[in-house]
């Protein structure tokens, strides 16, 4: 188990414009085969969103992390909405200054926690290959991620699928000899 950083560069990320007044995802963390990600609650979430012409969206816009299974379009929030004024106008390095970050951190709606209590597939519990972590956006604007103003990062931990199922069933992962 390890923490990574994901961010726009990141090898599994796909990233694109949302749509106008619509929630979108402008993020796609499509999970590899033999991994698992979870995200603990209370992450920071950096984010710059910029227009095409290099200015920041409307401060009214909203945010979300959100996830979909590999079968079905269903997409299910996991984070509670944060308005973007949050992070508008905050330089990328106070964003991350730890002592600044306590209003732009990704909590979890009640039903993820729901979710996570039962057993079922959650952020919170971990996914596995081919689902879909999204960060949405509900906007009157448009971004551009080609802009080179446009940046996200957050902090997942990363498992092997042997280590999740060890979790799981209570059983210790085989030791190598």
């Amino acid at each position: 188990m390890r923490k990574e950083n994901i961010h726009q560069n990141y090898p599994y990320v796909t990233t694109m414009n949302n749509v106008a007044n619509a929630d979108s995802p402008i993020v796609i963390l499509t999970i590899p085969a033999g991994r698992v990600y979870r995200i603990q609650d209370g992450t920071p979430l950096v984010l710059k969103l910029v227009k095409s012409d290099g200015t920041e969206i409307s401060r009214a816009s909203e945010v979300y992390l959100a996830w979909q299974a590999p079968v079905g379009k269903d997409i299910r929030q996991a984070g509670r909405v944060m308005n973007y004024g949050i992070f508008r106008r905050i330089s990328l390095a106070d964003q991350e200054n730890i002592n600044t970050q306590a209003r732009r951190l990704i909590e979890f709606d009640d039903e993820e926690i729901a979710r996570a209590q039962r057993g079922e597939e959650s952020l919170i519990t971990g996914l596995t290959s081919d689902y879909k972590i999204m960060l949405m956006l509900k906007s009157a604007d448009t971004i551009d991620v080609t802009n080179a103003g446009f940046e996200f990062n957050f902090d997942a931990i990363v498992l092997t699928e042997q280590e999740y199922l060890a979790e799981k069933t209570g059983k210790p992962l085989p030791v190598s000899k």
